[in-house]
């Protein structure tokens, strides 16, 4: 649908918004909203694949605002007890959550959602356990291939032939490869695979510090610390798990899945010192999550599992669906989201082609 989602989102929300026909069709289901950060002032997004998942400060502020005026915004809690069913939710209800636990959330997202005096759910992973800084590992991937103005040829040790890119399309497609075949390992093969790419492709051991030692750019593409994960915890914020290292789920053996969430619970426990309840699936798609996965969730304790996408999955509360905040919403197509009709028109795009195929 992505040639009618430009249609979508430019006139036909915007005109449906101004007619008010934008209303509320999930009953008592609460809408669950899903950030992944903010755009720090001084940092240009360069790149829709890299940046095309965070917002601008203005269009985070316009989104509370509606929230607020507009929307029943709930505690994490009360969409806890409502999970183990023991509270009923008012119509309009939206929870609030946000992934990957970037350093941005603490500070540029923290000071906004303190003026809106609204409550926060935040996914993050194991690194955010450690006073080490680090990136996303597949950001950083990214950030590798598309640096390298030459060709790239890398010669793995799973494949006997090598891996070719020579166009920035043919680079995000072997990025693409890559991350879920690197999925596969755990944290320290992985880290090892990684450190082959790079000396192949020609990127200097230092190359860290040009981000680290950048302020805007250590906003963007650095997660939370220890020390910081506990002042975002202070601040009244609920932490979630978001995974150790943030793999597709779905590459991996069950054993080295299990630790992967298990283990995120209990460290980031420890961390904050309280409990971790919620639980967010990394990437969050039906291809990167398994059934199993969701099992595991349930398994290592917690008492709810996200997805990150809008798809029907019924009521399962260890595949409960999300809307993911992409960049450029606006508020005609966050009403659209949030009532149910994005989703709607959706499925029935999706059950029409697959009617004229069959």
């Amino acid at each position: 649908m992505r040639i009618v989602s430009p249609l979508l989102k430019h006139v036909v929300y915007p005109g449906l918004g101004k007619a008010g026909h934008l209303r509320w069709r999930r009953g008592a289901f609460p809408a669950v909203l899903t950030y992944h950060g903010l755009l720090p002032v001084g940092y240009s997004a360069c790149d829709s694949v890299l940046d095309g998942h965070l917002i601008t400060a203005e269009t985070f502020r316009s989104h509370l605002r509606l929230l607020k005026s507009k929307y029943n915004v709930i505690t994490p809690e009360e969409f806890r007890l409502w999970c183990n069913s023991e509270v009923q939710l008012s119509a309009r209800s939206v929870l609030l959550t946000c992934d990957d636990g970037l350093l941005n959330t603490l500070t540029d997202m923290l000071p906004i959602i303190r003026d809106f005096n609204v409550p926060f759910l935040f996914f993050v992973t194991g690194a955010s356990t450690s006073e080490e800084r680090s990136m996303l590992w597949y950001e950083q991937l990214y950030l590798w291939l598309m640096r390298t103005r030459e060709n790239v040829f890398l010669q793995m040790p799973w494949c006997e032939q090598p891996y070719v890119a020579k166009t920035i399309s043919q680079k995000r497609s072997l990025w693409q490869q890559l991350v879920k075949k690197f999925s596969e390992f755990d944290a320290t093969a992985r880290e090892a695979a990684l450190d082959d790419v790079r000396i192949q492709i020609g990127i200097s051991e230092s190359w860290l510090a040009e981000y680290s030692q950048n302020e805007p750019s250590r906003r963007r593409f650095f997660m939370l610390n220890r020390s910081e994960l506990q002042q975002l915890a202070d601040a009244g914020m609920t932490i979630g798990a978001h995974t150790l290292s943030h793999p597709m789920l779905s590459q991996m053996s069950g054993p080295v899945a299990w630790r992967e969430i298990s283990e995120s619970r209990a460290q980031l426990g420890k961390a904050i010192g309280g409990e971790v309840w919620a639980f967010a699936f990394p990437f969050g798609t039906v291809e990167a999550v398994r059934g199993r996965d969701a099992e595991l969730a349930q398994r290592a304790g917690f008492t709810c599992a996200f997805m990150n996408t809008e798809s029907s999955l019924g009521h399962d509360k260890f595949q409960l669906p999300r809307i993911h905040v992409s960049a450029g919403m606006g508020l005609a197509e966050l009403k659209a989201h949030l009532c149910g009709l994005h989703r709607s028109l959706h499925e029935k795009y999706a059950a029409a082609v697959g009617r004229s195929i069959a």
